[in-house]
């Protein structure tokens, strides 16, 4: 399922292939990366989660996206968190036509891409640094469009657009 994320913020991160075949740099120690593809924090429109705030995106990205750019994307997961120990619902989502891409298809991939629940808090952290982020683990892609269809309903409910 493709979405359009309104992008808010732009971070670097660790997350890239595991294999190194891509131009982002390895440190000496071990395998912990340097550098890796940038992860934007934004949020799909017309969409309002049970919190009723709109459906919040981590969208990783081959080149950081400016603050009110929008990105088509598809979905990969589905994380579930706790900010300052308040539960939270974030998409996961890649740029939908980018062959970088491609192989992140689901949650059993991310892992490969150094996307493991302490290093997505991480990023998280970085994104938001003035709460603390701890990621309780994640679903898969159709988890994902199950959680933004409820969200588009959501959205319709509240703005008594039902179809």
């Amino acid at each position: 399922m493709e979405v359009t994320v309104a992008v808010e913020a732009t971070v670097g991160s660790p997350f890239a292939p595991h294999d190194g075949a891509d131009w982002h740099d390895l440190i000496d120690t071990g395998s912990t990366r340097v550098t890796g593809y940038p992860v934007g924090a934004g949020w799909v429109r017309e969409t309002r989660t049970e919190e009723g705030r709109p459906t919040a995106v981590l969208l990783l990205m081959e080149e950081p996206a400016l603050p009110g750019q929008s990105v088509r994307a598809r979905l990969v997961a589905l994380v579930h968190a706790l900010v300052d120990g308040q539960p939270r619902t974030e998409l996961l989502c890649v740029p939908a036509h980018d062959a970088n891409f491609a192989a992140l298809t689901d949650v059993g991939t991310l892992r490969a891409w150094h996307a493991d629940e302490a290093t997505l808090a991480l990023v998280l952290h970085r994104l938001d640094p003035a709460h603390h982020w701890r990621v309780a683990g994640c679903e898969s892609a159709a988890a994902a469009e199950a959680f933004l269809a409820e969200a588009r309903h959501g959205y319709e409910r509240l703005t008594g657009r039902l179809e």
